[in-house]
């Protein structure tokens, strides 16, 4: 780091005319059993790894807490350190802390997403989307208005209140849910709707395979039109992938319809249909009819 501000090409740096937000902060000390609203989990793992080689006050920085307009306190970063510092100094009932005025629970939420996110991206999607819907940003809430019309949601949290979306429908990440929405929410929750009756008991639901299969329902309007076909195609599927986990469907079909970089999703999509018309259910479509009405053609297209 250079002791002067330095731009490129010697040209003279000037100070941008830079707004200033809040109030300045104080320094004191605060219970260690402070909490978050909505907390994210707390990685043991990273804690031991964290004090593998001791304590090092040179490396610590006090906790950041807010507080609201009515007196209340509640830790916005620092979760780790917390439990590190009560690990280490199990004898003291206070840590070190910065405390910071916020004037709503909004404002909180948005100061836990650029803190733990724009910044230093140390969160988790799902943590953060969490605290984007409670910070009722626009964009969160019309992708939580999706969750929950599709009957899935979204953990940012063990915490009581940690789960948007239909917190009953199982979960799903923030980023598969998305990806599969831009297949059309219609087409989304047909694929949660087949993978639920395929795994009836299932808590999460596998990101690739969920949005592979809203690809095919998009593609292939004939799979959730109520048609003979469409029905032979639900049916296979539940026989065909609900005798093993989402994990180990999700890789087989990846790999069945070629595994191509980027294009998992896309690959998942062909190795399934691509069997299902290779089969025939008793009672169902014969295999000349199901490829003559399921073109193999429009699914290798996405990879041209």
């Amino acid at each position: 780091m250079s002791n002067k501000v330095q731009m490129k090409k010697g040209e003279p740096w000037s100070a941008p005319n830079t707004a200033i937000h809040g109030k300045e902060g104080r320094y004191g000390s605060v219970g260690v059993d402070i909490k978050a609203l909505v907390n994210r989990s707390t990685d043991g793992a990273r804690v031991s790894k964290y004090l593998k080689s001791g304590w090092d006050w040179g490396k610590f920085t006090p906790v950041t807490v807010a507080v609201f307009p009515d007196g209340r306190q509640h830790l916005l970063d620092g979760d780790h350190r917390k439990h590190m510092y009560a690990e280490v100094f199990p004898q003291m009932n206070t840590i070190p802390a910065y405390f910071i005025e916020v004037e709503n629970e909004e404002e909180y939420h948005k100061l836990f997403y650029h803190v733990n996110w724009a910044s230093r991206k140390n969160a988790t999607k799902e943590e953060v989307f969490v605290h984007q819907v409670f910070a009722k940003e626009s964009a969160a809430l019309k992708i939580e208005a999706n969750l929950t019309d599709c009957g899935v949601s979204v953990i940012g949290s063990p915490d009581k209140g940690g789960t948007v979306g239909d917190v009953s429908g199982p979960a799903v990440t923030v980023g598969a849910f998305n990806r599969a929405v831009k297949r059309g929410v219609a087409n989304t929750k047909n694929s949660i709707s087949l993978m639920r009756v395929a795994w009836p008991d299932t808590v999460k639901l596998q990101g690739e395979l969920l949005e592979g299969i809203a690809i095919l329902y998009k593609l292939y309007p004939e799979l959730s039109n109520g048609s003979k076909v469409a029905t032979d195609f639900s049916i296979w599927f539940e026989r065909a992938a609900g005798m093993r986990n989402q994990k180990d469907v999700a890789s087989d079909y990846k790999t069945k319809g070629g595994r191509v970089h980027h294009r998992h999703a896309e690959s998942i999509a062909r190795g399934l249909i691509s069997e299902w018309r290779g089969t025939e259910l008793r009672n169902g479509c014969s295999k000349q009819w199901k490829q003559k009405k399921i073109s193999i053609r429009k699914i290798n297209n996405l990879f041209s």
